[in-house]
């Protein structure tokens, strides 16, 4: 597939695509485990000095982080490289989720966990997929080469 003159194209460097996807999965893995250990941190984490891990500002920042690295390497990925929809429907999947958590379920501590360490799975799962999509195609290898 010829995809130079998509006008849909992101442009990232080549060989960035790869670390923005190992740095993705790490960053929506931490967020996921952020949101798993919550429960037992908000009893632990203010005793030992670090309450400033439970606040509201650290969870929008691991949602958004996780959530910009993760299109700064999927879109790319898809638009100008292997053209599955698989990685951006695990990604979009994982984005409505953390959102939906946000907005629904404020007051409930369980469904909003619940909602958020599956979100933060689900972009984790897409920076697997769309790497493990990368490898298998011909336009992203020679990208690579």
């Amino acid at each position: 597939m010829n995809t130079e003159n998509s006008s849909l194209a992101f442009k990232v460097p080549k060989g960035i695509s790869a670390w923005l996807d190992m740095t993705g999965f790490a960053a929506s893995r931490l967020c996921a485990m952020h949101c798993l250990a919550l429960p037992l941190a908000l009893s632990i984490l203010p005793l030992i000095g670090l309450g400033v891990l439970l606040s509201e500002t650290t969870e929008m920042a691991f949602i958004g982080i996780s959530i910009l690295i993760a299109a700064l390497s999927l879109l790319p990925a898809y638009f100008r490289e292997h053209h599955r929809l698989r990685a951006i429907l695990f990604f979009t999947s994982g984005i409505c989720l953390l959102v939906i958590s946000r907005l629904l379920f404020e007051e409930s501590l369980v469904l909003k966990a619940v909602f958020l360490i599956t979100g933060g799975t689900l972009l984790t799962t897409a920076h697997f997929v769309n790497r493990r999509l990368c490898r298998e195609c011909e336009v992203c290898q020679a990208h690579t080469a």
